[in-house]
């Protein structure tokens, strides 16, 4: 089980400051961009709380995955929340890393898909704008395993950085997916990245951060009313999700669901519809189960865990 690191940094010289400028900048844009790239694994272990033997005790295969956190596992209704890397802010490229973890993405989908009725995919960053609604038309899920080889599977991801295992799910076994995003605050944050870009700003780094603790709050809260639609009009037939989200957000997602409620917004600077006051988490008032899965390269990984401050006892 995981602990949560709250502190960053201090400031003690200006050395210091331009440092965690430099790697906080490269967190951030790291958040929004398409997944790729990451450290080199190290092999350490990484605990896990004993629970009582229930449905979702059933684990993700290790080859592919660990579960890390889990709330509510008796509950039918289930969200998956699956962490995942991104392409190096610097060049954009895949590396033979990210190709492993988009590849235990991948299988950890499948499996859920097969395993355990998932019928929905929430992807960070995905708008329902961006893609014909022939290419994400909703159908009947495929749970039988399509049989992708591991050779062909890699092949497949290390064609195209812009190439996934969201939207291989997506094309192979017929998932419909969700958009969980709040474009606007997306763009902001877009704006103000190339803003710090420019002007190595630390107060413009600073409101990144503070728009960024709200875009998570606003994709969590928005995923039970995706899904509690998406049952009612019959798309999926059971209320189960898996959501896609950059590892940057998983400690942050956990102290949420630990605490049960969400921070206040008293950012003057925001419009009212981006104002979150603290509120309780929807998918805790609404009974659903969640659990959050590391794939396998990056539960391995101290220094990535580290840096998103997660971290084992």
């Amino acid at each position: 089980m995981y602990s949560i690191t709250r502190n960053f940094c201090s400031h003690t010289s200006r050395n210091i400051c331009i440092q965690v400028w430099t790697l906080a900048l490269s967190l951030c844009i790291a958040i929004l961009l398409p997944p790729t790239t990451i450290s080199a694994a190290q092999d350490i272990a990484i605990k896990e709380a004993p629970l009582a033997t229930t449905e979702v005790d059933l684990f993700v295969p290790a080859e592919y995955g660990q579960v890390i956190y889990r709330k509510n596992p008796d509950s039918p209704k289930k969200i998956f929340i699956i962490g995942q890397s991104h392409r190096s802010a610097i060049t954009g490229r895949n590396t033979q890393d990210i190709v492993r973890v988009q590849t235990e993405i991948f299988r950890i989908g499948e499996w859920l898909i097969q395993e355990k009725n998932v019928g929905m995919l929430l992807p960070e960053g995905f708008f329902q704008g961006i893609s014909s609604d022939e290419a994400f038309s909703p159908s009947e899920v495929v749970r039988q395993n399509i049989g992708i080889d591991k050779q062909t599977l890699e092949a497949k991801l290390s064609h195209s950085k812009f190439v996934n295992a969201d939207m291989l799910l997506n094309a192979n076994y017929k998932i419909p997916l969700g958009q969980v995003e709040n474009e606007q605050l997306y763009r902001d944050i877009r704006r103000l990245l190339r803003k710090a870009n420019r002007e190595g700003n630390l107060s413009v780094l600073s409101r990144i951060h503070g728009l960024q603790s709200k875009r998570t709050v606003a994709m969590l809260q928005n995923i039970p009313d995706i899904v509690e639609e998406a049952f009612a009009n019959g798309r999926i037939s059971h209320p189960r999700a898996m959501f896609t989200i950059g590892l940057g957000h998983v400690g942050e997602i956990i102290d949420f669901l630990e605490r049960g409620t969400l921070p206040p917004a008293n950012n003057s600077q925001l419009s009212e519809s981006q104002r979150i006051g603290q509120a309780s988490l929807k998918l805790l008032e609404q009974g659903y189960g969640i659990a959050v899965i590391l794939p396998k390269t990056l539960a391995e990984n101290e220094h990535v865990l580290r840096l998103a401050r997660l971290e084992t006892n």
